[in-house]
């Protein structure tokens, strides 16, 4: 599962890495992305990588004036090639999540303890989405969820999901209209565990309203994994 996320690089060197020559975005730093609102995605728009802004919590198309319907935040990489809500998508708009870490709460007794997982470098990379155009009365609703398998080895005591993470050189793989749905399945596999790290966080995180640096702050006596 992923249901936060941080990207606190400036939206230039997102950019960069991505090799994106057109941001249809504004975007400042992030420590604590939540669903519903609105982050950079990359798209291959006639084959050259662009950053736009997507709200994240994917509709169906089909979902349109479905106020009963809920935006999905996450799509099974197990599953996503037959389920309706996302086989489309798979198909034909896959996009790239920028992202620097996640959140993920481990259950400790009768609560729940907030980890953030990194890059070991601290690098950007991108998890694998998918995103969906819904019509509305006015502007479509462009939506994107991320992409989920199971977890690797350093993640499996807190949580048996994790994001697809993608590394830089598959990352045109998984935007590439010519990939078939067997060769984009190979690429859905859980990040080697000995690139990330693991480590606990203040409370401060738990709140969707708190968005600073400081969410990412270790508790007292916090230790790496």
């Amino acid at each position: 599962m992923c249901g936060r996320y941080t990207l606190t690089k400036p939206i230039k060197a997102v950019a960069n890495y991505f090799s994106c020559l057109k941001i249809d975005l504004q975007f400042a730093p992030r420590y604590n992305i939540a669903p519903g609102q609105v982050l950079p995605v990359v798209l291959s728009i006639q084959g050259k990588p662009e950053l736009k802004g997507f709200r994240w919590g994917l509709v169906p198309r089909w979902a349109a004036g479905k106020k009963a319907f809920k935006p999905l935040i996450n799509a099974r990489a197990e599953t996503i090639h037959e389920k309706p809500s996302f086989k489309d998508s798979f198909r034909t708009q896959r996009c790239l999540i920028p992202a620097d870490g996640f959140i993920e709460w481990k259950k400790q007794g009768n609560g729940k303890t907030p980890h953030y997982i990194s890059m070991k470098n601290q690098a950007l990379f991108a998890f694998a989405g998918l995103w969906s155009e819904t019509p509305t009365e006015g502007e479509p609703l462009r939506s994107y969820a991320v992409v989920t398998t199971e977890a690797n080895s350093i993640l499996q005591s807190i949580h048996h999901r994790m994001p697809v993470i993608l590394s830089q050189n598959t990352c045109e793989d998984w935007l590439s209209p010519s990939n078939t749905p067997e060769e984009l399945q190979k690429l859905l596999v859980p990040l080697h565990s000995d690139k990330m790290e693991v480590r606990p966080l203040s409370s401060m995180i738990n709140s969707a309203k708190n968005d600073v640096p400081e969410c990412l702050s270790l508790p007292p006596e916090s230790t790496l994994f």
